[in-house]
């Protein structure tokens, strides 16, 4: 019964019906739910997805359980068999098919997200945009990557060495609702170039971007048992972890959630990948183009409603120029529509409603301890779905919960410092260090703050430009997660490392093997002392 429920779902992909947007229909009231709505369709349940700026219902999703998810990872299994014999320049053509598979069908992934997500289309597309820059730098480099590398043997000149890279199996990939397609197509494409096979289970509040994501596969030719999608909740996922069948999990996500993943992983010596939380600083010095900062700290903080682990929410401004800053970002602020899709706004709807309860909450208690609430500070109910206000909030310390916990919402916090010793310790003074932003035109004081600040990537004067470098690593430190992914580090990191010496002249007896003797001792004790002493 498992395998005839799997297939019925491959099925459903390749023809478009799972999830379909046709005949949408009004979710009554305002308000939307909070957990899943369970469907039960025989012996068989289904969840209800919203899209959450119109609390249209866009479709039901299966929700996997045991038997469903065994089964596909069977399937990857087999189909890791056969994918992982191509040759890197094969895997490296079927990306490529797939990448520009993509770009044809823009308009179909874009609404999706669109849809899902409650997203402007532009920052849908910069979703796509991301993802393509991805793919093509991993399908023209990664056979580079992953090809045998010659390595250095030292003073055993008659010897030779190398480092092979080989696929370690099924990849399990948990990707997040806040960017579905980039953070699930980053690891798919990695573990695919790498020789793995992938089984993808999104979270459960956009399990329609990736079902468009196998079916935009399929179509470009990609094996269906070498990418699959199973939907459901978080036991669906945790299935995934646990199984003996999957042989790596790249997780992105909450970091409690992640805490829990790296410890089935460690208990089954399972590699993963954990990319978490972040409250970014951003440190703006007396010298730095103010007009550029504001604008970068009001995209950085609000783009995405906010929702982005990177994003800018704790913005630490010289005192000398904070008044000016907060009167820029005042007017510029004013000027920066939220909206419907169809409105051409710079600031959609937030996806996850318990998530615009979080930021309510810790705007709720800033203000009650204080704090200035410099512009927004509550729900837009202009509309239906689940907006918040692009907020600014100041006049608090770094001890209450907008500065400690993380928000993932549309508030960015600004604060003041005197010193640049204080800026640094203010910046640091976080569990998490996935992002931070350093601005002043003093390239020698960035680069000196840069290196005293605890985070996995940095950008001086930019805003979030270091995800769009596919030749950096990115991944936390911290409690922002352990692993990278992009670049040669993330691409290997879908790879196990074999290290292989050779023999080069096929001596009878290398000098230090049995039988031992005063000559070979004497020979050693004089090498050592030539070579090191």
């Amino acid at each position: 019964m498992a395998k005839v429920q799997t297939r019925s779902i491959s099925r459903s992909i390749q023809n478009g019906r799972l999830g379909s947007a046709n005949g949408l229909r009004k979710r009554p009231g305002p308000g939307g739910q909070v957990g899943l709505k369970i469907i039960q369709k025989g012996k068989k349940k289904f969840f209800e997805k919203v899209n959450p700026a119109t609390l249209d219902i866009l479709g039901v999703y299966p929700l996997c359980e045991a038997a469903e998810v065994d089964h596909a990872l069977d399937a990857a299994r087999h189909g890791f068999e056969r994918w992982s014999k191509l040759s890197l320049r094969e895997r490296s053509k079927h990306l490529k098919r797939f990448r520009k598979q993509l770009v044809k069908d823009m308009n179909e992934i874009v609404d999706t997200i669109c849809q899902e997500c409650g997203k402007t289309e532009m920052d849908a597309m910069i979703e796509v945009m991301v993802v393509c820059e991805h793919m093509k730098y991993v399908e023209q480099k990664g056979p580079h990557f992953l090809r045998d590398e010659k390595r250095s043997t030292g003073i055993f000149v008659i010897k030779g060495a190398y480092v092979s890279f080989h696929p370690k199996g099924v990849v399990g990939v948990i990707s997040p609702w806040n960017y579905p397609l980039v953070l699930s197509m980053g690891p798919i494409t990695q573990a695919l170039m790498a020789g793995n096979s992938v089984v993808l289970k999104p979270s459960e509040v956009t399990p329609k971007t990736s079902m468009k994501i196998a079916e935009i596969a399929y179509r470009a030719g990609i094996p269906q048992d070498v990418l699959q999608v199973i939907t459901g909740d978080g036991s669906t996922g945790a299935l995934l972890v646990e199984s003996p069948k999957t042989d790596m999990i790249c997780f992105t996500g909450s970091t409690a959630t992640g805490r829990k993943i790296g410890e089935v992983c460690g208990r089954l010596l399972k590699p993963v990948i954990l990319e978490l939380g972040g409250k970014a600083p951003m440190l703006v010095f007396d010298d730095a183009n103010l007009k550029r900062a504001v604008s970068g700290a009001l995209w950085g903080g609000l783009s995405n409603s906010g929702q982005t682990c990177i994003t800018i929410d704790r913005v630490f401004v010289h005192e000398s120029i904070f008044d000016k800053f907060i009167e820029l970002a005042t007017v510029e602020l004013a000027h920066i529509r939220q909206g419907l899709r169809h409105e051409m706004p710079s600031i959609g709807s937030m996806t996850f409603p318990r998530q615009i309860e979080i930021v309510g909450d810790q705007v709720t208690d800033a203000i009650q301890r204080g704090a200035r609430i410099i512009s927004g500070g509550k729900k837009n109910t202009s509309y239906a779905g689940h907006f918040y206000e692009p907020t600014i909030v100041t006049n608090h310390t770094p001890d209450f919960r907008i500065m400690r916990e993380e928000t993932f919402g549309p508030v960015i916090n600004v604060l003041p410092f005197r010193t640049e010793e204080e800026a640094v310790k203010l910046a640091n003074d976080t569990v998490y260090g996935l992002n931070a932003y350093v601005w002043t035109r003093d390239k020698k004081r960035a680069k000196r703050v840069a290196r005293q600040i605890r985070s996995g990537n940095l950008n001086i004067n930019d805003v979030y430009v270091n995800y769009f470098m596919s030749d950096l690593p990115f991944g936390g430190v911290k409690s922002s997660g352990i692993g990278r992914v992009y670049a040669i580090e993330g691409l290997r990191a879908f790879a196990d490392q074999q290290s292989v010496c050779y023999d080069r002249l096929g001596l009878n007896k290398d000098p230090y093997w049995f039988p031992y003797t005063p000559a070979k001792q004497g020979l050693i004790y004089r090498a050592t002392k030539l070579l090191f002493g």
